[in-house]
């Protein structure tokens, strides 16, 4: 297979490209990245430059030196402060990491070129352009360019593994079965709407900051039979990196994060009947990650309504997948939320916003917004109270849309397997 157009059709080392990382990187790897990339862009521009597998070995060796050290700065205090430079510089390690592993695989003293050589290749290259796409921030120049490659590697390797990569054991079909809720007492109901209008979702929910479960919403989505069938979410993301959370939930002691591909968290997580621990994609932006999984959905057109009066931006959109049990503690959000419901079903728990004096906060600076009591397993000699607190619950299915207005605290739990999708807007 020749991949000459891969390397020099979607990783274009241009000109705009080269002065966005002599603008935007740390001046200690800068002076090596520019080296490189100057190199690797004379010879796609000249047949008189020829690259030989050592120079670009030494080339890659370089690379992983300044990803190491930006790795260091990346991980050196609260993520929100660190410099926007080593992020752009992370992806620029990314982007010329990928083009000499592609560019040596091809090279014609490398020692092997066989079919597996090959594959290793791609999985070695789409796996370090996730770990850009993750850690660092799109380059100005050209923002869509990580995700544009992949999507492309992506389909390169499942021409190569055939049917083998898609070979889970025990797979079916997701969400087929619902489990019985809990019955909680002294709970009311959210209210129910079929296909409200626009106007009506806007007089009767969202101006007056109501919970309300939308069903009928969501018909078009191709999601709701597409992705029930893990064979194909496997082909379109099965051999891409993500973000896993490790354990019953965000605010338990053995809660953790791994980086897996979306294969292993199948295979590990969602299969089984007995994980030894749950796993939990939650709150990923997977569709900015593999945005060929925005062609299965659609942003809800009551994201157009806003509180601040001015045109509505767009949203922030997260992937919410894992098994039963699955559990976000009791917590809120600042913005506006439609959780929409693409298979499985969840038991969502809900109080307003002036209920915060019986839930008791965490006091932390990080758990402010998130609750101590667990409202499924009320401990009123703990949390006294509690015992006051008046909530409303409901349980969301498939094809339905849960509105849950800003400042709102709610409590989910998954009650088998489940994909969900919020969209979070102002």
């Amino acid at each position: 297979m020749d991949i000459t157009w891969l390397c020099a059709k979607d990783f274009p080392l241009s000109e705009a490209l080269l002065v966005d990382i002599e603008s935007n990187s740390p001046l200690e790897i800068k002076v090596h990245l520019t080296l490189i990339c100057r190199k690797l862009w004379a010879s796609m521009n000249s047949t008189k430059i020829i690259l030989t597998y050592k120079w670009l070995q030494d080339a890659i060796v370089t690379v992983e030196a300044c990803l190491d050290r930006t790795w260091e700065s990346l991980n050196s205090g609260c993520w929100k402060e660190v410099s926007i430079h080593y992020k752009y510089c992370y992806t620029f390690c990314t982007i010329i990491k990928s083009v000499l592993l592609l560019t040596q695989h091809k090279c014609k003293d490398a020692p092997t070129k066989s079919r597996i050589a090959q594959l290793k290749t791609f999985e070695d290259t789409i796996l370090q352009i996730d770990k850009g796409i993750l850690l660092g921030s799109p380059p100005l120049s050209d923002p869509e360019l990580l995700t544009t490659v992949a999507c492309k590697l992506t389909s390169l390797i499942h021409e190569l593994k055939g049917k083998k990569c898609l070979k889970v054991e025990n797979l079916m079909t997701f969400g087929c079965r619902a489990l019985q809720r809990t019955e909680l007492p002294g709970l009311s109901l959210v209210l129910h709407y079929h296909q409200p209008s626009m106007e009506a979702f806007y007089k009767d929910i969202f101006h007056p900051k109501i919970p309300a479960v939308l069903k009928g919403c969501m018909e078009h989505w191709k999601a709701l039979e597409l992705w029930r069938n893990p064979e194909y979410l496997l082909k379109i993301a099965g051999v891409r990196t993500v973000p896993i959370e490790i354990g019953s939930h965000y605010t338990a002691e053995d809660w953790t994060q791994r980086l897996l591909t979306f294969s292993e968290f199948i295979v590990s997580y969602m299969t089984s009947d007995t994980p030894p621990k749950l796993g939990y994609l939650a709150q990923h932006e997977l569709f900015n990650q593999i945005p060929e999984l925005m062609d299965d959905i659609a942003v809800p057109d009551y994201c157009n309504f806003t509180d601040s009066g001015v045109d509505a931006k767009s949203p922030d959109i997260n992937a919410w997948l894992g098994p039963k049990g699955t559990i976000s503690p009791l917590h809120f959000d600042p913005k506006n939320n439609l959780l929409c419901q693409v298979f499985g079903h969840k038991e969502v728990i809900l109080f307003h916003p002036q209920q915060t004096s019986n839930l008791y906060p965490y006091k932390t600076k990080l758990l402010t917004n998130t609750a101590r009591v667990d409202p499924t397993k009320p401990d009123f000699q703990k949390w006294p109270k509690f015992e006051k607190a008046i909530g409303m619950t409901s349980t969301l299915g498939p094809g339905e849309m849960l509105f849950i207005p800003p400042g709102w605290w709610h409590h989910v739990t998954a009650l088998s397997q489940s994909f969900s999708v919020s969209f979070w807007w102002d």
